[in-house]
C-alpha cells in the first residue's frame, strides 16, 4: 500500500502542511515532511491541485535525501463542451524533463481550458516523461457509478494505473469491484495500485479539516456548521496517517 500525500496547497483538501521538520512546531499543522522523516519514507508521493508547492516540497526533499514523486491532479472532460462529463486524473513526474513537461501541461489547462482539459487535448498535451494515474474518487469510474456521469475517457495510449483505497465509507467496495473490472475488460497495459489517501495525521484531526472545509466553502446564504457540513461523501476518518500504519500494524511516531 503506497500512502499519497496532499497538503493545504491543495485548497481545503488537507491540514498537513510542507513544512521543513526542524521547523515544525507542537502546536502547528502537521508537516507531510516530518510525517515522513519519522516513518523512514525514503519515496513520497505527494498529489496537488495546484503546482504552488511544487517548488518547496522539491527543495525540502532534496534537503532531507527523499526521493518526490510530485503528481498534479486535474480536471478531464470528454469535450469543451460536455461540462457535466468532469473527472479527475493525476499527471506524475517520471523525471526532471517530467517535471518540465507537468509545468508546461499545469499552465496549458489553466491558462487555455479554464482548468479543464478534453480528451482530445489530453492526447496533444501529453508527453512520455508523464505517468497517468486514475484517483480512486472523483475518477470517471466513480462519477459514473455514484453520480450518474457520462464521462467517456479515451487513455487506451496513456497506459494510466488506477489507484484502489478502502477507508471503511460504504461504496469503497462497489468501487474497487468497478475498478478491477474495467482494467480486466480493457488493455492489459492498465493496472491497479492499493494506496491510502494522506489528508491528517491522526484520526482525530479529523474534526479540524471538516472545519477548514467549511471555512473554505463559505457563500452566500445558509451557512454549513460542524453540525450540519453539508459535505458529500464526508463520512470516515481514516484518511490519516495513524490508518494507515494501523493498517500495516506499526506504530505512530
Amino acid at each position: 500500500m503506497t500512502p499519497i500525500f496532499t497538503s493545504h496547497f491543495s485548497l481545503s483538501k488537507s491540514i498537513l502542511t510542507l513544512q521543513h521538520p526542524d521547523k515544525q512546531t507542537s502546536d502547528g499543522s502537521d508537516s507531510i515532511f516530518s510525517i515522513a522523516k519519522d516513518g523512514g519514507i525514503k519515496h513520497l508521493f505527494l498529489v496537488e491541485e495546484s503546482m504552488t508547492g511544487f517548488f518547496e516540497a522539491f527543495r525540502i526533499s532534496k534537503e532531507l535525501g527523499i526521493d518526490l514523486h510530485f503528481g498534479y491532479k486535474f480536471t478531464c472532460c470528454n469535450s469543451d463542451e460536455d461540462e457535466k462529463s468532469n473527472h479527475k486524473l493525476i499527471a506524475f513526474a517520471k523525471n526532471d524533463n517530467g517535471c518540465k513537461a507537468l509545468n508546461r501541461f499545469y499552465s496549458f489547462i489553466n491558462t487555455n481550458k479554464k482548468g479543464a482539459i478534453s480528451n482530445d487535448d489530453l492526447s496533444l498535451h501529453w508527453s512520455e516523461d508523464l505517468m497517468l494515474a486514475v484517483p480512486f474518487y472523483d475518477s470517471f469510474i466513480f462519477n459514473n457509478q455514484m453520480i450518474m456521469g457520462n464521462c467517456i475517457p479515451n487513455l487506451s495510449k496513456l497506459n494510466p494505473v488506477f489507484f484502489i483505497e478502502d477507508n471503511g465509507l460504504p461504496f469503497d467496495n462497489l468501487i474497487s469491484q468497478a475498478v478491477a473490472h474495467y482494467v480486466s475488460e480493457t488493455t492489459p497495459n492498465y493496472s491497479t495500485q492499493l494506496v491510502k489517501s494522506i489528508f491528517y495525521k491522526h484520526r482525530s484531526d479529523c474534526d479540524a479539516l471538516q472545519t477548514y472545509k467549511i471555512l473554505g466553502r463559505r457563500t452566500f446564504g445558509k451557512q454549513a456548521t460542524i453540525s450540519s457540513p453539508n459535505l458529500n461523501h464526508f463520512g470516515s476518518d481514516e484518511f490519516c496517517w495513524e490508518s494507515y500504519c494501523d493498517k500495516l500494524n506499526t506504530a505512530i511516531n
